[in-house]
Protein backbone atom coordinates (compact mmCIF):
# COMPACT_ATOMS: atom_id res chain seq x y z
CA UNK A 1 0.00 0.00 0.00
CA UNK A 2 1.16 3.86 -0.37
CA UNK A 3 2.17 5.79 2.65
CA UNK A 4 -0.57 7.08 4.66
CA UNK A 5 -1.10 10.63 4.20
CA UNK A 6 0.02 10.76 0.60
CA UNK A 7 -0.33 8.88 -2.39
CA UNK A 8 2.49 9.62 -4.94
CA UNK A 9 3.68 6.90 -7.86
CA UNK A 10 6.00 4.96 -5.29
CA UNK A 11 8.88 3.25 -6.93
CA UNK A 12 12.01 4.34 -5.22
CA UNK A 13 14.25 2.21 -7.41
CA UNK A 14 12.49 -1.44 -6.75
CA UNK A 15 9.87 -3.76 -5.98
CA UNK A 16 8.81 -4.56 -2.38
CA UNK A 17 9.28 -8.14 -1.90
CA UNK A 18 6.99 -10.01 0.65
CA UNK A 19 7.57 -13.12 2.74
CA UNK A 20 6.26 -15.39 0.39
CA UNK A 21 2.30 -15.28 1.30
CA UNK A 22 1.75 -14.23 -2.62
CA UNK A 23 3.95 -17.13 -4.25
CA UNK A 24 2.51 -19.16 -6.55
CA UNK A 25 2.64 -23.14 -5.21
CA UNK A 26 4.94 -23.80 -8.27
CA UNK A 27 7.16 -20.89 -6.93
CA UNK A 28 7.69 -22.44 -3.64
CA UNK A 29 8.26 -25.57 -4.88
CA UNK A 30 11.05 -24.68 -7.08
CA UNK A 31 12.35 -22.08 -4.39
CA UNK A 32 12.84 -25.33 -2.07
CA UNK A 33 14.10 -27.37 -4.87
CA UNK A 34 16.92 -24.98 -5.69
CA UNK A 35 17.78 -23.50 -2.56
CA UNK A 36 19.65 -24.53 0.05
CA UNK A 37 17.32 -23.84 2.87
CA UNK A 38 16.25 -24.97 6.25
CA UNK A 39 12.20 -26.30 5.45
CA UNK A 40 11.72 -25.61 8.87
CA UNK A 41 12.89 -21.94 8.88
CA UNK A 42 10.50 -19.50 10.68
CA UNK A 43 10.04 -15.76 10.13
CA UNK A 44 10.50 -13.05 13.14
CA UNK A 45 6.93 -14.70 14.66
CA UNK A 46 8.51 -18.20 14.19
CA UNK A 47 5.87 -18.84 11.38
CA UNK A 48 7.18 -21.87 8.74
CA UNK A 49 6.59 -22.06 4.91
CA UNK A 50 3.57 -24.87 6.03
CA UNK A 51 2.00 -22.28 8.55
CA UNK A 52 1.62 -19.81 5.71
CA UNK A 53 0.17 -22.45 2.87
CA UNK A 54 -1.79 -24.24 4.89
CA UNK A 55 -3.31 -20.57 6.45
CA UNK A 56 -3.79 -20.12 2.48
CA UNK A 57 -5.19 -23.46 1.35
CA UNK A 58 -2.65 -23.81 -0.62
CA UNK A 59 -2.77 -27.41 -0.27
CA UNK A 60 -0.77 -28.72 -3.24
CA UNK A 61 2.41 -27.20 -1.25
CA UNK A 62 1.63 -28.49 2.37
CA UNK A 63 1.52 -32.12 0.76
CA UNK A 64 5.10 -31.37 -1.31
CA UNK A 65 6.39 -29.56 2.37
CA UNK A 66 4.82 -32.79 4.09
CA UNK A 67 6.98 -35.36 1.78
CA UNK A 68 9.89 -32.98 2.28
CA UNK A 69 10.21 -33.56 5.78
CA UNK A 70 8.88 -30.47 7.12
CA UNK A 71 7.98 -30.34 10.88
CA UNK A 72 3.76 -31.38 10.87
CA UNK A 73 3.83 -30.12 14.62
CA UNK A 74 6.18 -26.86 14.78
CA UNK A 75 4.86 -23.95 17.01
CA UNK A 76 4.93 -20.26 16.14
CA UNK A 77 5.47 -17.68 18.80
CA UNK A 78 1.89 -18.13 20.17
CA UNK A 79 1.94 -21.89 20.58
CA UNK A 80 0.03 -22.13 17.17
CA UNK A 81 0.48 -25.22 14.24
CA UNK A 82 -0.14 -25.56 10.92
CA UNK A 83 -3.35 -27.52 11.67
CA UNK A 84 -4.97 -24.54 13.38
CA UNK A 85 -4.08 -22.00 10.77
CA UNK A 86 -5.96 -25.11 8.29
CA UNK A 87 -9.10 -25.26 10.34
CA UNK A 88 -9.22 -21.99 11.35
CA UNK A 89 -10.02 -20.92 7.64
CA UNK A 90 -11.78 -23.92 6.96
CA UNK A 91 -9.10 -25.42 4.67
CA UNK A 92 -10.27 -29.10 4.81
CA UNK A 93 -8.06 -30.83 2.33
CA UNK A 94 -5.03 -28.65 3.84
CA UNK A 95 -6.60 -29.78 7.05
CA UNK A 96 -6.53 -33.57 6.12
CA UNK A 97 -2.76 -33.91 4.57
CA UNK A 98 -1.31 -32.49 7.88
CA UNK A 99 -3.23 -35.44 10.17
CA UNK A 100 -2.01 -38.12 7.45
CA UNK A 101 1.56 -37.03 8.42
CA UNK A 102 0.60 -36.40 11.95
CA UNK A 103 -0.46 -33.60 12.81
CA UNK A 104 -1.80 -32.96 16.27
CA UNK A 105 -3.84 -28.83 17.13
CA UNK A 106 -2.23 -26.89 19.74
CA UNK A 107 -3.07 -26.96 23.44
CA UNK A 108 -3.20 -24.36 26.26
CA UNK A 109 -0.17 -22.59 26.40
CA UNK A 110 0.09 -20.82 30.12
CA UNK A 111 -3.68 -20.93 30.67
CA UNK A 112 -5.03 -19.27 27.58
CA UNK A 113 -6.44 -20.39 24.20
CA UNK A 114 -3.94 -19.90 21.23
CA UNK A 115 -4.37 -17.11 19.21
CA UNK A 116 -2.83 -16.12 16.00
CA UNK A 117 -1.18 -13.51 15.01
CA UNK A 118 -3.75 -12.37 12.94
CA UNK A 119 -6.58 -12.62 15.40
CA UNK A 120 -4.34 -11.41 18.09
CA UNK A 121 -3.46 -8.17 16.39
CA UNK A 122 -7.55 -7.80 15.36
CA UNK A 123 -8.20 -8.36 19.15
CA UNK A 124 -5.61 -5.36 20.22
CA UNK A 125 -7.07 -2.99 17.63
CA UNK A 126 -10.47 -3.61 18.73
CA UNK A 127 -9.38 -3.49 22.21
CA UNK A 128 -7.30 -0.30 21.75
CA UNK A 129 -10.32 1.53 19.75
CA UNK A 130 -12.97 0.77 23.05
CA UNK A 131 -10.00 2.38 25.09
CA UNK A 132 -9.49 5.02 23.31
CA UNK A 133 -13.35 6.28 21.48
CA UNK A 134 -11.42 9.34 20.28
CA UNK A 135 -9.29 6.93 17.90
CA UNK A 136 -12.70 5.36 16.33
CA UNK A 137 -14.24 6.63 12.87
CA UNK A 138 -17.41 8.12 12.82
CA UNK A 139 -18.08 7.81 8.84
CA UNK A 140 -20.43 10.27 8.92
CA UNK A 141 -17.69 12.96 10.03
CA UNK A 142 -15.69 11.96 6.65
CA UNK A 143 -16.42 13.63 4.19
CA UNK A 144 -14.20 12.43 0.65
CA UNK A 145 -13.08 15.04 -1.52
CA UNK A 146 -10.70 13.21 -4.03
CA UNK A 147 -8.66 10.20 -4.47
CA UNK A 148 -4.76 11.65 -4.84
CA UNK A 149 -3.03 8.02 -4.82
CA UNK A 150 -2.68 4.08 -4.86
CA UNK A 151 -0.93 1.18 -4.71
CA UNK A 152 -0.66 -2.62 -5.33
CA UNK A 153 -3.42 -3.04 -2.62
CA UNK A 154 -4.21 0.18 -1.23
CA UNK A 155 -5.66 3.83 -2.20
CA UNK A 156 -5.38 7.25 -0.70
CA UNK A 157 -8.05 9.60 -0.29
CA UNK A 158 -8.43 13.41 0.40
CA UNK A 159 -11.11 14.01 3.09
CA UNK A 160 -12.70 16.55 5.13
CA UNK A 161 -12.91 15.07 8.82
CA UNK A 162 -13.66 17.35 12.11
CA UNK A 163 -12.74 20.47 9.93
CA UNK A 164 -9.38 19.66 8.55
CA UNK A 165 -7.91 18.05 5.42
CA UNK A 166 -7.04 14.67 6.34
CA UNK A 167 -5.22 11.64 3.85
CA UNK A 168 -7.59 8.36 4.73
CA UNK A 169 -5.60 5.62 3.52
CA UNK A 170 -7.59 2.17 2.53
CA UNK A 171 -7.58 -1.48 1.73
CA UNK A 172 -8.70 -1.17 -2.20
CA UNK A 173 -10.96 -4.40 -2.04
CA UNK A 174 -12.73 -2.57 1.25
CA UNK A 175 -16.58 -1.45 0.65
CA UNK A 176 -15.70 1.86 1.47
CA UNK A 177 -13.66 2.60 -1.51
CA UNK A 178 -16.41 1.21 -4.01
CA UNK A 179 -18.80 3.54 -2.45
CA UNK A 180 -16.46 6.17 -2.81
CA UNK A 181 -15.22 5.65 -6.40
CA UNK A 182 -19.29 5.46 -7.15
CA UNK A 183 -19.50 8.64 -5.75
CA UNK A 184 -16.85 10.14 -7.22
CA UNK A 185 -17.77 8.54 -10.70
CA UNK A 186 -21.19 10.14 -10.14
CA UNK A 187 -20.08 13.29 -9.16
CA UNK A 188 -17.70 13.12 -12.65
CA UNK A 189 -20.46 12.41 -15.11
CA UNK A 190 -22.88 14.99 -13.23
CA UNK A 191 -20.39 17.47 -13.97
CA UNK A 192 -19.78 16.45 -17.10
CA UNK A 193 -23.37 16.52 -18.43
CA UNK A 194 -23.68 19.81 -17.18
CA UNK A 195 -20.89 20.82 -19.06
CA UNK A 196 -21.76 19.24 -22.29
CA UNK A 197 -25.44 20.34 -21.93
CA UNK A 198 -24.76 21.87 -25.51
CA UNK A 199 -22.75 19.19 -27.20
CA UNK A 200 -24.67 16.41 -27.08
CA UNK A 201 -22.02 14.33 -29.13
CA UNK A 202 -19.38 14.48 -25.77
CA UNK A 203 -20.20 11.54 -23.99
CA UNK A 204 -20.22 11.45 -20.12
CA UNK A 205 -17.01 10.07 -18.19
CA UNK A 206 -16.24 6.57 -17.48
CA UNK A 207 -15.34 5.50 -14.56
CA UNK A 208 -12.89 2.56 -16.13
CA UNK A 209 -12.56 -0.88 -14.69
CA UNK A 210 -12.81 -1.64 -11.06
CA UNK A 211 -9.99 -3.17 -9.93
CA UNK A 212 -11.32 -3.53 -6.26
CA UNK A 213 -11.11 -7.08 -7.06
CA UNK A 214 -8.28 -8.82 -4.79
CA UNK A 215 -7.84 -12.32 -4.35
CA UNK A 216 -7.82 -14.03 -1.34
CA UNK A 217 -3.78 -13.78 -0.68
CA UNK A 218 -3.54 -10.44 -1.67
CA UNK A 219 -6.34 -9.04 0.43
CA UNK A 220 -5.08 -11.31 3.59
CA UNK A 221 -1.91 -9.66 3.34
CA UNK A 222 -3.09 -6.25 2.91
CA UNK A 223 -4.83 -6.68 5.55
CA UNK A 224 -1.95 -7.88 7.55
CA UNK A 225 -0.32 -4.99 6.63
CA UNK A 226 -3.07 -2.81 7.66
CA UNK A 227 -2.90 -4.38 11.12
CA UNK A 228 0.45 -4.11 11.52
CA UNK A 229 0.99 -0.43 10.37
CA UNK A 230 -2.08 0.82 12.97
CA UNK A 231 -0.78 -1.27 15.68
CA UNK A 232 2.60 0.58 15.29
CA UNK A 233 1.50 4.35 14.49
CA UNK A 234 -1.36 4.39 17.23
CA UNK A 235 1.40 4.75 19.94
CA UNK A 236 4.02 7.13 18.26
CA UNK A 237 3.87 10.53 18.30
CA UNK A 238 6.99 12.41 16.98
CA UNK A 239 6.79 15.77 15.03
CA UNK A 240 9.43 13.20 12.09
CA UNK A 241 6.51 10.22 12.31
CA UNK A 242 3.79 10.97 10.69
CA UNK A 243 0.60 11.31 12.83
CA UNK A 244 -2.46 8.85 13.04
CA UNK A 245 -5.16 10.63 13.45
CA UNK A 246 -7.78 7.91 13.68
CA UNK A 247 -8.64 4.43 12.48
CA UNK A 248 -11.43 1.48 11.85
CA UNK A 249 -10.61 -1.81 11.46
CA UNK A 250 -14.17 -2.89 10.81
CA UNK A 251 -14.37 -5.21 8.42
CA UNK A 252 -14.67 -3.89 4.69
CA UNK A 253 -14.08 -0.10 6.17
CA UNK A 254 -10.78 -0.54 7.12
CA UNK A 255 -9.76 3.17 6.92
CA UNK A 256 -6.75 4.94 8.57
CA UNK A 257 -6.63 8.83 8.81
CA UNK A 258 -3.46 10.80 9.28
CA UNK A 259 -2.23 14.13 8.57
CA UNK A 260 -2.86 15.15 4.80
CA UNK A 261 0.87 15.99 3.44
CA UNK A 262 2.40 18.25 0.59
CA UNK A 263 4.41 15.26 -1.22
CA UNK A 264 7.19 12.85 -0.61
CA UNK A 265 11.03 13.00 -1.10
CA UNK A 266 10.65 11.08 -4.36
CA UNK A 267 8.73 13.74 -5.71
CA UNK A 268 10.82 16.07 -4.87
CA UNK A 269 13.85 14.52 -6.29
CA UNK A 270 11.47 13.64 -9.29
CA UNK A 271 11.09 17.44 -9.48
CA UNK A 272 14.68 18.71 -9.24
CA UNK A 273 15.62 16.24 -11.73
CA UNK A 274 12.83 17.88 -14.24
CA UNK A 275 13.90 21.21 -13.38
CA UNK A 276 17.28 20.26 -13.47
CA UNK A 277 17.86 21.57 -10.31
CA UNK A 278 19.51 20.78 -7.05
CA UNK A 279 18.37 20.79 -3.14
CA UNK A 280 20.57 23.24 -1.45
CA UNK A 281 23.15 21.60 0.58
CA UNK A 282 21.38 23.53 3.75
CA UNK A 283 17.68 21.81 2.49
CA UNK A 284 20.02 18.25 2.34
CA UNK A 285 21.27 18.35 5.87
CA UNK A 286 18.03 19.41 7.30
CA UNK A 287 16.00 16.48 5.86
CA UNK A 288 18.55 14.06 6.58
CA UNK A 289 18.31 15.45 10.30
CA UNK A 290 15.09 15.60 10.48
CA UNK A 291 14.94 11.47 9.09
CA UNK A 292 17.80 10.80 11.69
CA UNK A 293 15.56 12.51 14.63
CA UNK A 294 12.58 10.23 13.19
CA UNK A 295 14.55 6.60 13.05
CA UNK A 296 16.32 7.74 16.14
CA UNK A 297 12.71 8.07 18.39
CA UNK A 298 11.73 4.78 16.46
CA UNK A 299 15.19 2.93 17.47
CA UNK A 300 14.73 4.34 21.08
CA UNK A 301 11.13 3.44 22.07
CA UNK A 302 10.89 0.30 24.01
CA UNK A 303 10.46 -2.03 22.70
CA UNK A 304 12.86 -0.70 19.39
CA UNK A 305 11.14 -0.32 16.32
CA UNK A 306 12.00 -1.26 13.07
CA UNK A 307 11.27 0.53 10.30
CA UNK A 308 12.63 -2.03 7.17
CA UNK A 309 11.11 -0.27 4.12
CA UNK A 310 12.75 3.44 4.33
CA UNK A 311 13.22 4.78 0.80
CA UNK A 312 12.18 8.47 -0.78
CA UNK A 313 8.32 7.67 -1.38
CA UNK A 314 8.16 6.25 2.28
CA UNK A 315 9.22 9.77 3.51
CA UNK A 316 6.33 12.68 3.07
CA UNK A 317 7.03 15.99 3.36
CA UNK A 318 4.23 18.26 4.97
CA UNK A 319 3.59 21.84 3.47
CA UNK A 320 5.96 23.86 6.22
CA UNK A 321 8.62 21.58 4.82
CA UNK A 322 9.02 19.03 7.66
CA UNK A 323 10.01 15.56 6.66
CA UNK A 324 8.09 12.59 8.41
CA UNK A 325 8.44 8.73 7.91
CA UNK A 326 5.11 6.72 7.11
CA UNK A 327 4.23 3.69 5.57
CA UNK A 328 4.57 1.25 8.78
CA UNK A 329 3.19 -1.78 7.13
CA UNK A 330 6.88 -3.58 7.50
CA UNK A 331 7.44 -2.39 10.25
CA UNK A 332 8.71 -4.67 13.44
CA UNK A 333 9.09 -4.10 17.05
CA UNK A 334 12.04 -5.85 18.00
CA UNK A 335 11.02 -8.97 20.16
CA UNK A 336 13.48 -8.88 23.06
CA UNK A 337 13.76 -4.76 24.62
CA UNK A 338 16.89 -6.05 26.83
CA UNK A 339 19.16 -7.13 23.90
CA UNK A 340 21.88 -4.30 22.99
CA UNK A 341 21.72 -3.04 19.11
CA UNK A 342 24.49 -5.08 18.31
CA UNK A 343 22.81 -8.48 19.00
CA UNK A 344 20.76 -10.06 15.66
CA UNK A 345 17.77 -11.89 15.45
CA UNK A 346 15.67 -13.88 12.58
CA UNK A 347 13.02 -11.98 10.79
CA UNK A 348 11.78 -12.59 6.98
CA UNK A 349 14.64 -11.55 4.55
CA UNK A 350 14.56 -9.84 1.41
CA UNK A 351 12.25 -7.23 3.05
CA UNK A 352 11.64 -3.73 1.86
CA UNK A 353 12.52 -2.04 -1.88
CA UNK A 354 15.72 -3.69 -3.26
CA UNK A 355 17.51 -0.67 -4.24
CA UNK A 356 17.76 0.76 -0.35
CA UNK A 357 18.02 -2.74 1.04
CA UNK A 358 21.00 -3.91 3.58
CA UNK A 359 23.23 -6.36 1.90
CA UNK A 360 22.56 -8.70 5.06
CA UNK A 361 18.36 -8.91 4.18
CA UNK A 362 18.98 -9.16 0.54
CA UNK A 363 21.17 -12.55 1.71
CA UNK A 364 18.30 -13.41 3.88
CA UNK A 365 20.85 -13.32 6.86
CA UNK A 366 20.01 -12.32 10.58
CA UNK A 367 19.91 -8.72 10.51
CA UNK A 368 19.49 -6.27 13.71
CA UNK A 369 17.98 -2.43 13.43
CA UNK A 370 21.18 -1.18 11.52
CA UNK A 371 19.35 -2.42 8.39
CA UNK A 372 17.47 1.05 8.68
CA UNK A 373 21.13 2.95 9.14
CA UNK A 374 22.39 1.13 6.01
CA UNK A 375 18.84 1.72 4.26
CA UNK A 376 19.67 5.51 5.27
CA UNK A 377 22.70 5.92 3.74
CA UNK A 378 21.69 5.34 0.59
CA UNK A 379 18.93 7.92 1.17
CA UNK A 380 21.41 10.25 2.00
CA UNK A 381 23.79 9.10 -0.99
CA UNK A 382 20.26 10.37 -2.78
CA UNK A 383 20.10 13.68 -0.85
CA UNK A 384 24.00 14.94 -1.57
CA UNK A 385 24.02 13.71 -4.87
CA UNK A 386 20.54 14.33 -6.36
CA UNK A 387 20.71 10.71 -8.19
CA UNK A 388 19.29 7.50 -6.88
CA UNK A 389 21.92 4.93 -6.11
CA UNK A 390 23.15 3.07 -9.04
CA UNK A 391 20.12 4.99 -11.21
CA UNK A 392 21.46 2.99 -14.18
CA UNK A 393 20.19 -0.05 -12.51
CA UNK A 394 16.86 -1.73 -11.51
CA UNK A 395 16.47 -2.11 -7.63
CA UNK A 396 17.22 -6.16 -8.22
CA UNK A 397 20.54 -5.56 -10.19
CA UNK A 398 21.90 -2.60 -7.30
CA UNK A 399 20.76 -4.67 -4.74
CA UNK A 400 22.99 -7.47 -6.13
CA UNK A 401 26.08 -5.45 -6.72
CA UNK A 402 25.52 -4.36 -3.03
CA UNK A 403 25.23 -7.50 -1.32
CA UNK A 404 26.77 -9.62 -3.92
CA UNK A 405 29.50 -8.06 -5.37
CA UNK A 406 30.14 -5.91 -1.98
CA UNK A 407 30.09 -2.82 -4.31
CA UNK A 408 28.64 1.10 -3.25
CA UNK A 409 27.97 4.33 -5.09
CA UNK A 410 30.56 6.54 -5.86
CA UNK A 411 31.42 9.01 -3.83
CA UNK A 412 33.09 12.50 -5.81
CA UNK A 413 35.63 13.50 -4.25
CA UNK A 414 34.78 17.43 -3.74
CA UNK A 415 32.58 15.91 -1.25
CA UNK A 416 33.12 17.22 2.31
CA UNK A 417 35.20 14.67 4.02
CA UNK A 418 32.60 14.41 7.10
CA UNK A 419 29.59 13.71 5.11
CA UNK A 420 31.93 11.13 2.89
CA UNK A 421 32.74 9.64 6.11
CA UNK A 422 29.67 8.83 7.86
CA UNK A 423 28.08 7.22 4.71
CA UNK A 424 30.35 5.01 4.64
CA UNK A 425 30.09 4.10 8.14
CA UNK A 426 26.48 3.81 7.13
CA UNK A 427 26.78 1.48 4.73
CA UNK A 428 29.58 -0.73 6.19
CA UNK A 429 28.87 -4.49 5.38
CA UNK A 430 29.41 -5.22 9.17
CA UNK A 431 26.54 -4.35 10.17
CA UNK A 432 27.95 -3.69 14.01
CA UNK A 433 30.27 -1.14 12.48
CA UNK A 434 27.20 1.37 11.58
CA UNK A 435 26.56 4.18 13.94
CA UNK A 436 23.81 4.44 15.66
CA UNK A 437 20.98 7.08 15.18
CA UNK A 438 22.00 9.16 17.72
CA UNK A 439 25.47 9.07 16.43
CA UNK A 440 24.62 10.32 13.11
CA UNK A 441 22.43 13.15 14.57
CA UNK A 442 25.05 14.58 16.52
CA UNK A 443 27.89 14.96 13.88
CA UNK A 444 25.05 15.90 11.73
CA UNK A 445 24.41 18.77 14.13
CA UNK A 446 28.57 19.60 14.32
CA UNK A 447 28.06 19.55 10.32
CA UNK A 448 26.00 22.37 10.35
CA UNK A 449 27.15 24.24 13.05
CA UNK A 450 30.92 24.36 11.73
CA UNK A 451 30.31 24.37 7.85
CA UNK A 452 26.83 25.60 7.37
CA UNK A 453 26.66 28.11 10.36
CA UNK A 454 23.68 26.72 11.00
CA UNK A 455 22.19 26.00 14.65
CA UNK A 456 21.43 22.05 15.36
CA UNK A 457 17.73 22.87 16.09
CA UNK A 458 17.36 24.97 13.07
CA UNK A 459 15.21 22.44 11.23
CA UNK A 460 12.87 25.23 8.74
CA UNK A 461 13.95 27.02 5.99
CA UNK A 462 11.95 29.59 5.62
CA UNK A 463 14.31 31.79 3.40
CA UNK A 464 14.63 29.28 0.87
CA UNK A 465 12.07 28.36 -2.33
CA UNK A 466 10.03 25.47 -2.04
CA UNK A 467 11.36 21.71 -3.20
CA UNK A 468 10.02 22.14 -6.86
CA UNK A 469 7.19 19.49 -6.35
CA UNK A 470 3.74 20.28 -7.20
CA UNK A 471 0.18 19.57 -6.83
CA UNK A 472 -1.56 18.35 -9.48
Amino acid sequence: APPAGYGGNGGGGGGCPRGGGDMSPTGKQAFVVDEPVDINAGDYDKRTALHLAAGEGHADVVDFLCKKGANVNIEDRWGGRPLDDARRRNFDECAEILERYGAKSSVKKHGTDYKSSSNRERSDSASSLDNDPNMRIDFSELEMIDKIGSGAFGEIYKCRWRGILVAAKCIKSAKIVKEWRAEKQNGDAATTNNNNDNNASSPAKSGGGDDTDMNESDRNMALADFRQETAILRKLRHPNVCMLLSYSTTEDFEVMISELMKCSLLDAFRANALHNAQMSRKRQIVYAQQLAQGMNYLHTCRPPIIHRDLKPANLLIDFSGTLKISDFGLAKIRPDPTKTEKEAFLMTGETGSYRFMAPEVFRHEEYTETVDVYSYAMIFYYLLSGRAPWCSLNGLKAATKAAIDGERPYIPREWDARLSALLKRCWDENHRARPSFEIILKELSEYSRDVLKQSADQVVLPDEKGCNCAIM
